[in-house]
């Protein structure tokens, strides 16, 4: 049986990186999401392809992990592959690898189907289960078991929701949600440390017109965050997400 794992070449563009020259994490979620999309579409179950049928890939869950940054113009290799199904949750694995083949990262990820109509999850398609994972690639440890809940918060900004939010599934695209668990953490933390560790995980849409509320707030565990995201109109949590920083 084939290797059906894809392979995507990127190079880190001057509005992907931040004030010290290095990629940010949620361009290279993009990149992996972009990575994940060419794969599927090579096996014929992209998002086009499920909207066909009045589908589309909905992300539930991601955790990645950082062992160095690439910087403006680096080329970067992307690995992924679907890594196994546990009933309606899909698992995709991807690594980032320099141009010299250092592993820079890597990813661990969820998927549900979701009816575009209904906006419920629905059991996976034999369509998609018949596709099938590589042979004996080990996969990553999957990203499963309930986070830490945010109890207090000590940092909070507000956000509405514009058009240039919303991506292909009508809602707020998942990097979107990143971008302000990560915005609301202090200025000083963010340009003297790196970011080693996220688990995020998505509960709830939002469309235009809602108010996000980003918290944060210092974890028990030292260098260690955790954040909520709350739609104020609906009263929903929309995230949940615990982050871990290196010096």
């Amino acid at each position: 049986m084939k290797w059906q794992g894809g392979r995507s070449q990127y190079v880190v563009r001057s509005s992907e990186i931040d004030a010290r020259g290095l990629a940010t994490l949620p361009s290279l979620v993009t990149y992996m999401q972009e990575a994940a999309w060419d794969n599927t579409s090579v096996l014929g179950i992209s998002i086009y392809d499920l909207l066909q049928k009045g589908l589309t890939w909905v992300l539930q869950r991601m955790r990645v992990e950082m062992f160095r940054y690439p910087n403006h113009r680096e080329k970067i290799t992307v690995e992924t592959w679907a890594s196994g199904q546990e009933k309606v949750f899909l698992h995709r694995d991807f690594r980032i690898y320099s141009e010299e083949g250092q592993l820079l990262g890597q990813a661990t990820s969820v998927w549900l189907v979701m009816d575009v109509v209904k906006r419920q999850m629905v059991a996976v398609p034999d369509f998609i289960t018949a596709v099938a994972l590589a042979p004996g690639r080990e996969p990553l440890p999957f990203a499963k078991g309930k986070l830490p809940v945010l109890q207090e918060a000590t940092y909070e900004q507000q956000t509405t929701v514009q058009w240039h939010h919303i991506d292909l599934n009508r809602h707020v695209n998942n990097t979107w949600y990143l971008r302000w668990a990560l915005a609301v953490l202090p200025v000083e933390l963010l340009e003297k440390s790196h970011l080693q560790e996220i688990d995020i995980l998505y509960k709830a849409e939002s469309t235009v017109g809602d108010t996000i509320s980003a918290t944060a707030a210092p974890a028990s565990e030292q260098h260690t965050y955790l954040h909520k995201l709350t739609n104020l109109n609906s009263g929903k949590e929309l995230v949940q997400a615990r982050t871990k920083w290196a010096l």
